[in-house]
């Protein structure tokens, strides 16, 4: 069965250099990244507010994990690609981006993973009239219009930014502060883990730099175990 987007990181960070802006907006806003943290009353929804709520959920982007709706990720009707991801017959997982995601002051490309159950995936994919190839053999398979309405009121339930300044280790440190665990695959990437914010930044010598987020309850399962047998 084909692997969930959360449980391959590595391979987000790896394929995050294509979904990136054009190279002449990277000084600005690598200088936005390195500030001092702009106060709460001037800027929101910043990727480094992470705002961990009463019963363990969390809030970023103004979207809280398993509460907010796919619908919530859109400021128009169009800029939300909503579609199946899978390979072979698999009823596939339901994701969407938004190509160009304004995180407060940061610019930057928004993945998100959504919840449905399989029947109703495997409804939709039947219906589907066209896909798109979605690498390592998988089909991004887009939703009828009929079905758009009833996917975009799935709950969200992981979220990865791919900001278009690229970042550096210092950079993470002074907005995240240490993480509680590295861990490293392959040659160039390292992944600084905080599990209380259920946030993993994958940190990519060569390439673009990737946060995920996903309820804190859910870290080890989503991100830290698949990220510790890749190491492996």
């Amino acid at each position: 069965m084909m692997k969930e987007w959360w449980t391959r990181p590595w391979l987000v960070a790896l394929a995050a250099g294509g979904a990136i802006l054009a190279a002449a907006l990277l000084p600005p806003l690598w200088q936005a990244w390195r500030a001092p943290a702009a106060p709460v009353a001037d800027a929101h929804g910043l990727p480094w507010q992470v705002e961990v709520l009463p019963g363990g959920a969390t809030r970023v982007f103004g979207l809280t994990l398993g509460a907010s709706p796919l619908a919530a990720a859109s400021r128009r009707d169009d800029d939300l690609q909503v579609a199946l991801v899978a390979r072979g017959d698999e009823p596939g997982v339901l994701e969407a981006y938004v190509e160009r995601f304004q995180a407060g002051f940061v610019e930057g490309r928004l993945v998100i993973a959504a919840a449905a159950d399989e029947a109703q995936r495997r409804a939709w994919r039947a219906r589907s009239t066209q896909r798109d190839a979605g690498g390592e053999g998988t089909w991004r398979h887009r939703l009828a219009p009929t079905d758009l309405a009833a996917a975009r009121q799935a709950l969200i339930t992981g979220l990865t930014f791919i900001p278009a300044a690229q970042l550096d280790a210092a950079t993470v440190a002074q907005r995240f502060g240490e993480p509680a665990e590295r861990v490293r695959t392959g040659t160039r990437l390292e992944h600084w883990l905080y599990p209380e914010l259920g946030l993993a930044v994958t940190i990519d010598a060569d390439g673009r730099e990737v946060l995920q987020y996903v309820a804190p309850a859910e870290f080890d399962a989503r991100l830290r175990a698949p990220l510790r047998a890749a190491a492996d």
